[in-house]
């Protein structure tokens, strides 16, 4: 049986900074024979700083946005559900405006959880709900420095400052999102929008999501340590002037659904715009959907409108077609000189090939030994480390010496140990292994 609480009571609560919304701020007693706990539904503007704790339940019934000059801070362990529309058919998704600030640090042991309100026996699935999405004041290669979300009115993203701070991010699981926020506009697990390298974004699980799991839209953010799993469209996707960089990425692409692994673009219609996107990722394990999958995807990487890349540490397997394919001569002519893919990388097991078209890269060719990726929205056990005696255990070359990237004998996202493994969703479906 549910109750509302007393006016006073819910007043006082966002006086203390627990919850501060303007348009609907609703707090429910939910009673029964072995929970007794409240249940704070979230909608409209956070307008003070506020703290979301691990002792409550929240469940966003419509798009939350955190306004600019305001702190979400978010205890570790703390769950927040999502309704699948806010009653006018869309999405409800967290917002946090330029100028604003998430402060989400969670554990392995105490992560932080954005997931479905649906029943678990309804799950998983894609596109449940919207998705996590938050905006700096980094350079964006659009007229004006800014931009725009789309789906959100108003809501602009860009500027001059590379080292703003959006906030942390970490030990942050992003479950079943990916439903439209906007008119025909799904939406990311992870939407990063001019976002500064100041802001700290690590141990990230983006899983099921129905469009990309992480897009940067311009921006300078650096992640770390980053796992997405079975989304509906591409694993990881840079567009309009992404600088950063990233490092222990591991991505699958679905059988049954799913695009690439990495999508990058400069800008589609101006192809030389500046900043040019210019990503660098290493230490990166990628497993395709394999030759035959029902899933609607070509290559593992793909590049083109103007992108530039670094890619060094690589470790990319079981393509449905080819492994890279980059086109737009804007993005060719940058080949051997701004974009660089290492000769080192692995590319295994690509029924069309490493390289679509002669491109004047290549990659090794050799079985990375990778100890149990055949598998992947349902099957058994998964393990992308590599067997002892891969190849791909001493393989690791030289990597920039700027203080973000870690050196290591390895290619690829693993060694000897599965980062995500006490708070990835494989864990909770019994799909890693017990050593």
């Amino acid at each position: 049986m549910q109750k509302m609480l007393p006016i006073m009571l819910i007043t006082t609560l966002a006086l203390s900074g627990l919850v501060s919304c303007d348009k609907k701020d609703s707090i429910t007693d939910n009673n029964d024979d072995n929970n007794n706990s409240d249940v704070v539904e979230l909608s409209g503007n956070i307008s003070q700083n506020t703290t979301w704790t691990a002792n409550k339940s929240y469940l966003m019934i419509g798009q939350t946005f955190v306004d600019s000059g305001v702190t979400l801070t978010i205890e570790a362990g703390t769950t927040i559900k999502s309704q699948a529309d806010d009653g006018n058919g869309l999405a409800p998704a967290l917002v946090i405006k330029r100028g604003a600030k998430i402060m989400a640090t969670g554990t392995a042991a105490a992560p932080i959880t954005f997931t479905s309100n649906l029943p678990a026996a309804e799950l998983p699935q894609r596109g449940t709900w919207g998705g996590l999405i938050i905006l700096g004041k980094a350079p964006i290669n659009q007229a004006g420095g800014q931009s725009f979300v789309e789906g959100l009115v108003g809501v602009p993203f860009g500027g001059n400052n590379a080292d703003d701070n959006s906030g942390v991010l970490t030990y942050v699981r992003i479950w079943f999102g990916g439903r439209s926020i906007g008119q025909d506009n799904e939406i990311n697990g992870l939407t990063l929008g001019g976002v500064g390298r100041g802001t700290t974004i690590e141990h990230i699980e983006v899983a099921w999501n129905l469009d990309d799991g992480i897009e940067f839209f311009g921006g300078t953010v650096d992640i770390k340590y980053c796992s997405i799993l079975f989304v509906g469209d591409d694993a990881f996707d840079t567009d309009l002037g992404y600088t950063g960089r990233g490092q222990f990425l591991f991505a699958m692409v679905g059988s049954d659904d799913g695009n690439r692994g990495f999508e990058m673009d400069n800008d589609g219609h101006n192809m030389d715009a500046t900043p040019r996107s210019k990503p660098q990722f290493m230490n990166v394990t990628m497993v395709g959907s394999g030759a035959g999958a029902a899933a609607d995807n070509d290559q593992l990487i793909r590049l083109r409108e103007g992108t530039s890349a670094d890619f060094r540490n690589m470790v990319l397997v079981n393509s449905k077609e080819y492994g890279v394919n980059i086109t737009n001569q804007a993005s060719l002519d940058l080949i051997g000189n701004d974009l660089n893919f290492s000769s080192n990388n692995f590319v295994y097991n690509c029924p069309s090939g490493q390289f679509k078209g002669d491109l004047g890269l290549t990659a090794q060719n050799v079985d990375p030994q990778l100890t149990a990726v055949n598998d992947h929205e349902t099957g058994g056990v998964i393990d992308p480390r590599p067997a002892s005696g891969s190849p791909a255990l001493t393989a690791g070359e030289t990597l920039p010496n700027d203080g973000f990237f870690t050196q290591v004998a390895y290619s690829g996202a693993f060694s000897d140990n599965i980062w995500f493994k006490d708070y990835s969703i494989l864990k909770d479906m019994g799909r890693l292994p017990s050593n």
